[in-house]
């Protein structure tokens, strides 16, 4: 956004006229024609202009002021007879550089007969400075006549409207995520929750990922570690091998606390092969870095499967569920598939 100040000019001046205006007076004012191609019935025309709630100017073929409105008075506090007849480059309120980009834009527009819009800020008579839209055009009748025309809206309470009314939406947005994450999250370990895991998996699935394993893993022997130490205990190892398994995986496997003391990972890519090895490497972190107040390690069992296209989601996890149940009954400790 260009700021008039240092950009386009600061269209302000001291003395504010609002006086009427008439075709004969817009003559008489100019002391000399305004253009071939304005005609008194175009110059009845305009001076409706001077109804209008927003600043409007009006240019000939030869990009000279041949009306400003009221409004255009008022907010920069200028004098009509200050502009008729003159360019946007006789305005000595205007920086050099605004005065020669509205020129140049002028020039275009009336050219091309094209219509271009910008937000400038201004500052008006009262001190303040307004955040406006410019908008200006150019026009040709089949009579020949040629001209630009443009208004300044201030849109600065609008704006204001606007800008506390995306604040909210993104408050109210960053709430919504954040409650999410909430449902999504198991408050005990962090990892994703069970109905994270799910809605992953039915979207992979839904996705059409042709390739795709699942792991599921269950602490060996957890009741006996509650029984023993207390839920505290327990507690604190559930969330030392999360911790592991968190570690051990990639940025892109989907790590859950299935429920309880079973975990779940989604390997995206992963045939089944590589989802053994990286439940081999999950289990061998665990047994050497998680350990009972007893000093005994905790470890762990984990059963894989690799989806098989077309399959129900149900059956991809019965058959990890069968996985597991083997690992555990060979001994715990162990990866099957």
């Amino acid at each position: 956004m260009r700021d008039a100040n240092q950009t386009e000019g600061v269209e302000t001046m001291t003395e504010t006229q609002e006086s009427a205006v008439t075709p004969a007076a817009v003559n008489q004012e100019q002391g000399k024609s305004v253009g071939e191609g304005v005609t008194q019935a175009l110059l009845d025309a305009i001076s409706l202009l001077d109804a209008l709630p927003n600043a409007v100017f009006v240019k000939d073929e030869q990009l000279r002021f041949v009306f400003v409105n009221k409004e255009y008075e008022h907010i920069f506090g200028v004098k009509r007879s200050d502009i008729i007849g003159k360019t946007v480059t006789d305005l000595e309120y205007l920086s050099e550089d605004a005065r020669e980009f509205y020129q140049l834009e002028d020039r275009e527009m009336l050219q091309h007969g094209k219509v271009s819009h910008h937000i400038f800020q201004y500052k008006f008579t009262d001190g303040q400075t307004h955040r406006c839209l410019y908008w200006s055009g150019g026009f040709s009748q089949p009579n020949g006549l040629r001209g630009l025309i443009g208004s300044i809206v201030d849109i600065t309470r609008q704006s204001e409207v606007i800008c506390n009314l995306r604040r909210k939406v993104e408050y109210v947005t960053l709430e919504k995520k954040l409650a999410e994450e909430k449902s999504f999250t198991d408050s005990l370990t962090t990892l994703r929750n069970r109905g994270f895991f799910d809605d992953a998996l039915r979207k992979m699935v839904g996705g059409g990922a042709e390739v795709f394993s699942c792991i599921i893993i269950d602490i060996d022997h957890f009741k006996d570690v509650n029984d023993t130490f207390g839920h505290q205990i327990g507690d604190a190892a559930l969330r030392n091998v999360a911790g592991v398994i968190r570690a051990c995986s990639r940025a892109s496997d989907i790590v859950c606390r299935y429920g309880g003391e079973e975990f779940s990972i989604l390997l995206p890519a992963s045939d089944k092969k590589t989802a053994v090895m990286a439940a081999d490497r999950i289990r061998a972190a665990v047994a050497s870095q998680v350990f009972r107040p007893d000093g005994k390690p905790v470890t762990i069992s984990a059963g894989c499967a690799e989806y098989k296209p077309g399959e129900a989601v149900l059956r991809l996890l019965e058959r990890a569920d069968v996985a597991l149940y083997k690992a555990k009954n060979s001994g715990r400790n162990q990866v099957c598939a």
